[in-house]
C-alpha cells in the first residue's frame, strides 16, 4: 500500500480590507472635554445596538465607526494646531469610560486611537505635517513588540518588515504605529528601537483575533510583508517616546501629556474601558433587581445583599474613576509645572494602572453572581461583562501583580522589582 502523504501545513490568515469611512466627514468640531462628553452620552444608544454585532464580526462595527466621526468623537489627542482638540489624557480617559458604557470593545479601541494621536503628537514638526497635515481624521492602530520585526537604515529613512500582534482597531485604521529594532545601530549600548509610522496600504491586517473576550476590538495582526520605506521625519527613537522627550513636548507645549513618558500615560489610559464596563453592568443589575422575583417568590428588591452590593458597587466605580483621573491630573501638573516625574510616582502609576481594572473587575463579579444562573447564559450581557473585565487586566500594562510591590519597594526606598514604569 502506498503511503498517503497530507498537507497539513497551516492556512495563511485571510487578510481584512481596510474599513477606514474615507467618506464620512465630520459634522463637529468639538474643541473641549465637555464636548467630547455631551457626544459620548448621545452616542451611546448606537454603540449598545451594535455592541453584539461587533463581538460577533471581532472588530468595530462600520455603522458605529463612522458615527464616532461624524459626531465628532475622534481627534481628542491630536494637537490643536492640527485641528484636533488637544486634550489632557486625564480628560481622554474619561471620554473613553463614557463610551464604555454602551460598548466595552468600541471604547477600547477609541482610546488606542487616541493614545496613538497622542503618540505621533511627539513626533517632530515634518513628522506630524506627514500624518495629520495630510489627514483630516487619523485611526492609528499600533503594536510595540519589536520581536517579530526588522528593519534596516538607508538613506533618509528605514526599510522595514515584519508582523506586529493585538493590533487593535487595525481593521478601520489608515494608519500604523510600529516598533522596530534597527539593525547594526545602537544608541547608549542597546539596540536602537524606533517607532515607525506606516499609512495604509503599505500595512496589511490578517485575521488573527480568536477570543471569547473583547473579540469586538479587532485586535488581529498588522503585517508588513515586503519591506515599506519609511522616511526618518515618519520615525522616533523608543527613548524619547517612552521618555516622553520628543519634540512635541516643545511644539505642543499647551497640552503637558505630550511631555508625558509613554509607560504611565499608556498603562493608565488602558483603565478607562473598565469604569465603563463596571457601572453599566451594575446599571443591569439595578434593573434586574427592580423586575426579579426567585423561584421562591421573594422579589430580589427585597434581599439586604442586592442593595449592599448595589452600594458598594457604586461607591467602587466613583473610586475608580477618581484614582484613574487624578493620578493622571497628578502627573500632568508635574509636568506642566517642568518637572521630571520621581520613579515613586511611576511606581504608583503602574499600580493604579492594574489596581483600576482589578477594582472594576470586583464590581462586576459582585453583581453578577448575584444575578442567578441566567446571568451566564450564552448572549447574557453579564457573562459577556464578566469575561470582557477579565480581558481587561491580563494586559501587559494592566496586570495586578506588576504593581503592588514595586510600589511598595519604592516608597521602603529599594529598586522597584518592576523597571516598566
Amino acid at each position: 500500500m502506498n503511503a498517503v502523504t497530507l498537507d497539513i501545513a497551516p492556512a495563511t490568515p485571510p487578510t481584512i480590507a481596510g474599513l477606514f469611512p474615507s467618506n464620512v466627514r465630520m459634522s463637529a468640531r468639538l474643541t473641549d472635554r465637555d464636548a467630547y462628553a455631551a457626544a459620548a452620552y448621545a452616542i451611546l444608544p448606537v454603540l449598545r445596538r451594535h455592541s453584539a454585532a461587533a463581538a460577533l464580526q471581532r472588530r468595530p462595527v462600520d455603522a458605529v465607526v463612522e458615527a464616532l466621526i461624524e459626531a465628532g468623537l475622534v481627534n481628542a489627542m491630536r494637537p490643536r494646531s492640527y485641528g484636533g482638540a488637544g486634550l489632557e489624557l486625564s480628560e481622554m480617559v474619561e471620554i473613553g469610560a463614557i463610551l464604555a458604557e454602551g460598548c466595552a470593545s468600541t471604547a477600547w479601541v477609541w482610546v488606542v486611537w487616541e493614545v496613538h494621536n497622542w503618540m505621533i503628537g511627539m513626533l517632530d514638526k515634518p513628522g506630524q505635517d506627514a500624518v495629520f497635515g495630510a489627514h483630516p481624521v487619523v485611526l492609528c492602530c499600533g503594536a510595540s513588540n519589536p520581536s517579530k520585526a526588522q528593519a534596516r537604515a538607508v538613506e533618509g529613512g528605514f526599510m522595514v518588515q515584519g508582523r506586529w500582534a493585538f493590533g487593535s482597531g487595525s481593521t478601520h485604521a489608515n494608519w500604523a504605529s510600529i516598533f522596530a529594532i534597527i539593525a547594526g545601530q545602537e544608541m547608549d549600548g542597546r539596540p536602537d528601537v524606533r517607532m515607525m509610522l506606516v499609512p495604509r496600504p503599505e500595512f496589511t491586517v490578517e485575521d488573527a483575533w480568536n477570543t471569547m473576550a473583547l473579540a469586538g476590538t479587532g485586535s488581529h495582526d498588522i503585517v508588513i510583508a515586503q519591506e515599506v520605506f519609511v522616511p526618518v521625519e515618519r520615525s522616533a527613537m523608543r527613548k524619547d517616546i517612552a521618555g516622553g522627550t520628543g519634540p512635541g513636548a516643545k511644539l505642543h507645549a499647551e497640552t503637558a501629556s505630550y511631555a508625558m513618558p509613554l509607560p504611565p500615560g499608556a498603562h493608565l489610559a488602558t483603565g478607562a474601558s473598565a469604569i465603563g464596563l463596571a457601572k453599566a453592568t451594575l446599571q443591569g443589575f439595578v434593573d434586574l433587581t427592580k423586575s426579579r422575583t426567585h423561584v421562591t417568590g421573594k422579589k430580589q428588591i427585597d434581599v439586604p445583599a442586592s442593595a449592599i452590593r448595589i452600594g458598594k458597587g457604586m461607591v467602587d466605580i466613583d473610586a475608580a474613576r477618581m484614582l484613574l483621573v487624578g493620578t493622571l491630573r497628578e502627573l500632568e501638573a508635574e509636568l506642566r509645572a517642568g518637572r521630571a516625574l520621581t520613579t515613586q510616582q511611576r511606581a504608583k502609576a503602574r499600580m493604579v494602572a492594574g489596581y483600576v481594572p482589578d477594582l472594576c473587575k470586583q464590581v462586576v463579579e459582585s453583581v453578577v453572581s448575584a444575578s442567578g444562573a441566567a446571568g451566564m447564559f450564552a448572549g447574557s450581557r453579564f457573562a459577556e461583562a464578566l469575561l470582557d473585565v477579565n480581558m481587561m487586566s491580563l494586559h501587559q500594562s494592566t496586570e495586578y501583580d506588576r504593581g503592588p510591590e514595586n510600589y511598595g519597594r519604592v516608597v521602603l526606598g529599594l529598586e522597584p522589582s518592576n523597571i516598566a514604569i
